[in-house]
């Protein structure tokens, strides 16, 4: 009787069972598990082993979570895109300083900049262009060391849809090419030509009926930007040589006569001396030296310290640089040149970066010429940095911007007896070292780097070509 009691009980105990849970593994799994606990006498009321699931699935679920935050954050991040720099040399102190600029500016945005110098070489940065094009780096900004020789390279570009920037220097004869950024060069040519127009008086001087005689230094011969520049100056100083208020002694005032190629500080120097010898007599010099750049200005200022000029003489003349270089402040600081320009290439990487950056999320970048900068193929759209006239009233504001320190042009300070000090003490002995020994290391070394560069087999283009690849070109710009 027991037994047919038990059996009646367990079989309704398997169909509820059965029917609570048909076809759940986990139904008959619990189920099992309740009456093992039962028969071991463990088994607790049905309330305490819901509230104790509740908790341990509550915490498995807390668990579990806790995990996948930890997973989240120990997940590595995703590498940054990439971005190419190429630039012409980096024994250039400006082009390895853009170089710097330009990776510290990418790094900000979240890219990592791949940055390589070309030495001069256009094979070699053609080279490097084709390393860059294998990798899919999506973006390059390059500074061509010919701006002429990238025109098959650039088609592959094109073509994988690869965006490219040319930087300061204008990369020509490509459609290859997608923006641009620089400073103006016929804006700076105007600045410096009107400055000549103020200090020197010129319309006074046209009206008396009097003249004042001129000699020009311009830029390099393979650089468009230089080509710019000259046309700024004489788009200004035109009407006054043909007047005959400006007088031009050696009749060098094209482009072609004027320019100094490779911008070397001993060819403009050696340019200078042949002009004062066959033009000038020992005691007279020009009263204006127009000059394209801070080493032409600064190379003209030295010869005439040779021929034993100074600059506080009546007769010496007015110097203008253009680039704001540390040796140009010092001259324009001790009135050896009269002014030069400053572009703060700080701004024009930052604003190369922005580009960058705007393009590789699919906006188009900013820009505020469409028409000045045809590069044989198209015109590329631009965008002009500003750049700021520097003469003797104002070079203080390169100081007051942290662009440079006091004491890296200012050879003397006035202590606080009003005697004069060199930034150059001893500190071992407290004596001081003489300004003029300090100048000329720096002017020292600045002439070895100049002649190391001129004497580069591999920088050297001769004149003649240079002159072909312009061509009809030059009118245009």
């Amino acid at each position: 009787m027991k037994k047919n009691t038990v059996g009646i009980l367990l079989g309704m105990t398997l169909a509820a069972a059965f029917f609570a849970g048909c076809g759940s593994n986990e139904a008959t799994e619990t189920a099992n598990e309740s009456a093992e606990l039962e028969q071991a006498g463990e088994g607790e009321s049905p309330d305490t082993e819901v509230t104790e699931e509740t908790e341990e699935s509550d915490a498995e679920e807390e668990s579990g979570q806790e995990a996948g935050n930890t997973e989240d954050e120990e997940e590595p991040e995703e590498p940054a895109v990439r971005v190419g720099v190429l630039l012409p040399d980096s024994d250039e102190g400006t082009w390895f300083s853009d170089g710097q600029e330009l990776q510290a500016d990418l790094e900000a945005f979240g890219y990592e900049a791949e940055l390589v110098f070309a030495e001069g070489d256009c094979e070699k940065q053609i080279t490097q262009i084709e390393d860059m094009i294998s990798e899919e780096i999506p973006a390059l900004i390059i500074t061509p060391v010919d701006e002429y020789g990238l025109t098959e390279i650039l088609s592959e570009t094109k073509e994988k849809g690869i965006y490219v920037f040319s930087y300061d220097k204008l990369i020509r004869d490509t459609a290859g090419v997608n923006y641009y950024t620089t400073f103006s060069g016929r804006s700076i040519g105007k600045m410096i030509a009107k400055e000549i127009v103020k200090e020197q008086e010129l319309d006074k001087v046209k009206e008396a009926g009097e003249s004042r005689t001129i000699e020009f230094l311009m830029g390099s011969l393979d650089d468009s930007q230089a080509l710019f520049l000259y046309n700024g100056v004489m788009e200004i100083l035109q009407p006054y040589l043909d007047d005959g208020t400006l007088v031009c002694r050696s009749g060098q005032t094209s482009f072609e006569d004027t320019g100094i190629l490779r911008w070397g500080r001993e060819r403009a120097e050696k340019r200078i001396q042949s002009i004062l010898d066959e033009f000038y007599q020992d005691t007279e010099l020009p009263d204006i030296i127009c000059t394209g750049f801070d080493d032409a200005a600064c190379g003209a200022a030295d010869v005439l310290e040779e021929r034993g000029f100074v600059p506080s003489d009546e007769y010496w003349p007015m110097i203008t640089g253009c680039g704001c270089e540390i040796d140009a402040v010092r001259y324009l600081v001790q009135g050896k040149i009269s002014c030069s320009i400053f572009m703060n290439r700080s701004n024009l990487a930052e604003k190369c970066v922005e580009m960058v950056d705007t393009c590789l999320k699919g906006e188009k970048p900013e820009t505020n010429d469409y028409q000045e900068y045809d590069n044989g193929k198209k015109i590329i759209s631009t965008y002009l940095c500003d750049a700021q006239l520097i003469n003797e009233g104002n070079y203080e504001s390169l100081i007051d911007s942290g662009y440079y320190q006091s004491e890296e042009i200012l050879p003397e300070a006035e202590g606080e007896n009003g005697d004069m000090e060199t930034s150059g003490d001893s500190e071992e002995t407290g004596e001081q070292e003489p300004a003029g020994e300090q100048e000329n290391v720096g002017t020292d070394e600045k002439q070895m780097d100049s002649e190391n560069t001129e004497g580069n087999p591999s920088k050297e283009i001769p004149e003649d070509s240079i002159l072909s690849i312009l061509g009809n070109t030059r009118e245009g710009l």
